[in-house]
This record gives structure tokens, C-alpha cells and sequence, in this order.
């Protein structure tokens, strides 16, 4: 009774060390995998499903030189992003939230519309999950391979994707 008691008075203790381990363990992935902006193309899609790993790695088949991977996250993920998507490279936004996020996106830049929702197709639909509106993307401002053309490369594989 005595060996419960005392486990039961440090859990606490346990509960806190396996969470710390979890996030120190976990940033150390992230900094041994992730490469720098300028390696590194990002993709931001406003959509409610999308089968992000696999589109990541049907771009990367054919990646611009220089860069090491390419990554692709709903915008979801932007809840637990810490102001790095500022610095995406592409977004995918529904016609509805353009307004909202033109902030991110290259002034004056036109959108080039990826889904048309009247004909019920367009860029990456075997990997993004639409809705029933326009989708348009567009290139970051902030975008670290605007003059490189390497985020261009990559938005015109979506397109054919």
C-alpha cells in the first residue's frame, strides 16, 4: 500500500517529465528535418481536407535544383505556426477569403484560379478536397523564391498537377 501511495504522490512529477520530454524530443526532430526557407518551398491551402503528404511528395518528384523538399499544410496547421506564414511561398485560397488574407499574398499579384467549381475540377483535385467555390492561387509577398521563379516552378506544377 505504502509503494501505491508513494507512486501517486510523484505522478505528477512523471506526467511533467513525459511532457517535456515529448516537446524537447519533438523540436528536436523539427531542427534535425526541417530545412531552412531558402531550401524549402511552403504551400498553404484554405480547405477542409486535403491529403497534404501525399501532394508534397507527388511535387517533389520533380523539385526545382536547390530546393530540398517541398511542404504542404491546411491551414489548420496555422493555429500551431509561429509567424511563418508570412513567409509562404504559395496559397491556395477560396474565392471567399481572399479579402481576409491578401496581407500574405504579392501585391498586385494576380490569382491564377487552380478549381472551377462549375466544371467541378482543376490543379491537385486528386489531393485537395474543394468546396463549392472558386479556388485561385496566388504567390507569397514574403516569399523567399519570388526572383529565383523556383515558387513560380512549383505553382505551375500545381496547376498541372
Amino acid at each position: 500500500m505504502r509503494f501505491f501511495k508513494n507512486v501517486f504522490s510523484q505522478l505528477h512529477s512523471f506526467v511533467l517529465w513525459a511532457l517535456m520530454s515529448a516537446i524537447f524530443w519533438g523540436w528536436i526532430f523539427t531542427i534535425v528535418t526541417d530545412a531552412p526557407m531558402e531550401k524549402k518551398i511552403t504551400v498553404y491551402c484554405y480547405v477542409p481536407e486535403i491529403r497534404d503528404t501525399e501532394l508534397a511528395v507527388s511535387l517533389e518528384e520533380e523539385k526545382p535544383e536547390g530546393i530540398r523538399m517541398i511542404q504542404v499544410h491546411n491551414f489548420e496547421y496555422v493555429m500551431f505556426d509561429t509567424g511563418f506564414i508570412e513567409y509562404g511561398d504559395i496559397f491556395i485560397l477560396p474565392e471567399s477569403q481572399i479579402a481576409e488574407y491578401e496581407e500574405l499574398l504579392l501585391p498586385g499579384g494576380e490569382g491564377v484560379k487552380i478549381y472551377d467549381a462549375g466544371a467541378g475540377s482543376g490543379g491537385a483535385d486528386d489531393y485537395i478536397g474543394y468546396t463549392d467555390e472558386d479556388y485561385y492561387l496566388f504567390l507569397g509577398a514574403k516569399s523567399v523564391h519570388l526572383e529565383d521563379g523556383k515558387a513560380e516552378a512549383v505553382a505551375k506544377r500545381l496547376l498541372d498537377t
